[in-house]
């Protein structure tokens, strides 16, 4: 027996089977992992080393090639490849697919650690693999506004604010920026370490030997109670750290040959909003958290920390939101799905005249969707921008099989047969035409799944999303679609259409058609290459991009460059930018070597003249000019040292 004759005549088995599925299609939806792009792992590794002041011929005798023959100990790589310049170098490591790079990443980092003490001193050594989780980890960023010190503002941020922030589920770390850290300066009196005969070196390792960590040394037992014993040799003030003793034989304190005094950390990142200085929050997420329904949990926690904090006159702003992109991409979804749906319906009522008809094919969509979420999840996929692409794509496709099945049904139903025969008939009829026709389509996108890439799981990500929208379309078609007919159908439901004329004039032109099939075939060819050449040229002057809300101006500067120099030229772009007309606020995001302005503009429709953001770009530039020693872009610049 086929599936169709099955579902005819297990109708209620057939409704609860789908029942249950869309049930479990809702939860696998609520399960599945929402970030931007799908997560993709490339087997390379980056180690870069760094050390001010040598020559391209240093880094790579006393630098790079040290690397280079720890890296070669290791298994599994399948090449890798080295570069040494001014300052800096460093070896890219390419291992074999299928590596487990945690594993991978865990061996290169305990070899590295073992040869860091051999280097010269103050070599800044960095290890970094490709991971896109890195680029959907980063869930909103946050501006902390308020009165006072900006260094004061920073340390309340890091004690009050972040620990509220961290403790919300999924939350793995809120990075505060901006402003200076409070350190302990210790300065040390040249003569008095040559007085002594001791080196810099030797108060450093006195100092390090002392500040150690909470220690496990052991239990102790007392009859039947056993207890831990730790040492905690971490300084907790100033005295501590006047009382380190250098020389025992003396003895020798640090008070004796140091002034030790508290300070401020060097700047290593400015933040400003409006061009003022503020203090950042940069807030990443757990790989599994669902991106949307954290942030909605973000954004209750800071309305909540804003209500505590009004009477100190402080308020968290967020500047960046990711969640935004994805609730986009969501609406988009939904919307195709809906005007879809309902226009598909809408003509398919014109043509058929039949509310019973049209109710059996409007089940397909939701259906088709659910089961496909469930597929999803068990092929660990994720809601994503390029999920979401192949789901509204997939969409328009997902009645396409039940309206064949439906029509084919009603045809045999209007010959004399019963329901059940009809709808068990007419869709064994054109069982095999609806799967070829199903699987030449999914057949365009499933062979990507096998493509060996280092962008594989992108592909298949895409492929998937399309292919399974399809396959379960295919299932309702042939299951569902005759068990709802079957029940559903009667004479009386189908009043004419009034087609007749249309299909006279139909057959007409089909016969003209076959009589001169040349003909008709090199018009249909023509038309076709009119119609492309037409679409193009009008694709090329149109600009088929949504208008954006804001964009982003990234600024680039060489390797040893000052964080003040590079700050001076931020500070230029910044009047820039705050000249310019139809701007909201914008953000400042500064670094060693790179930093980057995030321009937020007013709506549209409150922008003067409804100006467009290519023209604020085109004008930003003809204000601030060309920068020297300076690389500025509205794409982010991606850069192979790190240090």
């Amino acid at each position: 027996m086929t599936l169709a004759g099955i579902a005819v005549l297990r109708p209620v088995t057939t409704a609860m089977f789908f029942i249950g599925l869309a049930i479990l299609g809702a939860i696998s939806l609520d399960r599945l992992p929402v970030q931007i792009f799908p997560e993709l792992v490339r087997p390379e590794v980056f180690v870069t080393v760094t050390q001010q002041g040598y020559s391209p011929e240093q880094v790579e005798r006393e630098l790079v090639m040290p690397v280079e023959r720890e890296v070669g100990k290791l298994e599994g790589i399948e090449a890798y490849e080295s570069f040494s310049r001014q300052n800096n170098g460093g070896v890219r490591i390419s291992y074999a697919p299928n590596t487990d790079m945690k594993f991978a990443l865990l061996q290169l980092e305990s070899r590295i650690t073992r040869l860091q003490p051999l280097l010269p001193a103050r070599t800044r050594v960095n290890i970094q693999r490709f991971d896109s989780s890195d680029l959907s980890a980063s869930v909103m960023q946050i501006h902390v506004l308020g009165e006072g010190d900006i260094n004061w503002l920073r340390e309340f941020a890091e004690e009050k604010i972040r620990p509220e922030l961290e403790a919300v589920d999924g939350v793995v770390n809120a990075q505060v920026l901006g402003g200076q850290r409070t350190a302990i300066e210790i300065i040390v009196d040249p003569l008095m370490l040559q007085a002594h005969q001791l080196s810099m070196s030797d108060v450093r390792n006195r100092i390090n030997a002392f500040n150690t960590r909470r220690q496990y040394l052991g239990r102790v037992y007392d009859g039947d109670q056993a207890y831990a014993v730790s040492i905690q040799g971490q300084f907790t003030d100033l005295v501590q750290i006047r009382r380190v003793v250098i020389k025992p034989e003396l003895p020798l304190h640090l008070g004796d040959i140091a002034k030790i005094r508290y300070g401020l950390q060097e700047r290593t990142d400015l933040q400003r909003i409006n061009g003022k200085a503020a203090v950042g929050i940069r807030i990443q997420k757990d790989d599994e958290a669902n991106l949307i329904e954290l942030a909605g949990e973000l954004e209750d926690t800071i309305e909540r920390v804003n209500g505590d904090l009004a009477y100190e006159n402080i308020q968290l702003v967020i500047s960046q939101n990711q969640a935004e992109i994805m609730n986009e991409a969501l609406n988009f979804l939904k919307r195709a799905a809906v005007v879809g749906g309902l226009l598909g319906l809408f003509v398919l009522f014109l043509f058929l005249r039949n509310l019973r008809f049209v109710a059996v094919l409007l089940l397909a969509i939701p259906c088709s969707l659910l089961l496909t979420f469930n597929l999803m999840y068990m092929w660990d996929l994720s809601l994503n921008v390029l999920s979401m692409c192949g789901l509204a794509l997939a969409v328009g496709m997902l009645m396409d099989n039940g309206i064949v099945v439906m029509e084919n049904i009603f045809k045999h139903f209007e010959q004399g047969k019963s329901p059940k025969e009809a709808a068990k008939a007419g869709t064994d009829e054109v069982a095999r035409a609806v799967v070829a026709a199903t699987a030449t389509t999914i057949t365009v996108f499933l062979p990507v799944v096998f493509i060996q890439s280092d962008f594989q799981d992108i592909l298949r990500e895409f492929a998937l999303s399309i292919a399974f929208p399809l396959l379960a379309s295919l299932l309702v078609a042939l299951t569902l679609v005759p068990a709802l007919a079957s029940k559903t159908l009667s004479l009386a439901s189908r009043p004419p259409t009034g087609t007749g004329a249309l299909i006279e004039m139909y057959t007409v032109c089909l016969k003209a058609g076959l009589r001169h099939r040349i003909s008709v075939s090199l018009g249909i060819v023509g038309a076709l290459v009119i119609t492309l050449i037409i679409s193009f040229f009008y694709m090329l002057q149109q600009d088929i991009r949504r208008e954006e809300s804001r964009f982003t101006v990234y600024i680039s500067m060489p390797e040893g460059t000052t964080i003040e120099a590079l700050d001076a030229v931020v500070g230029e772009i910044e009047s820039a930018v705050r000249d310019l007309k139809g701007i909201d606020r914008f953000t400042t995001s500064i670094s060693e070597t790179q930093a980057s302005i995030n321009v937020a503009l007013l709506p549209l429709s409150e922008r003067p003249d409804q100006i467009s953001v290519d023209l604020i770009k085109e004008n930003l530039e003809e204000s601030f000019g060309e920068v020297q020693n300076a690389i500025v872009s509205y794409e982010a610049i991606a850069r192979t040292g790190r240090g």
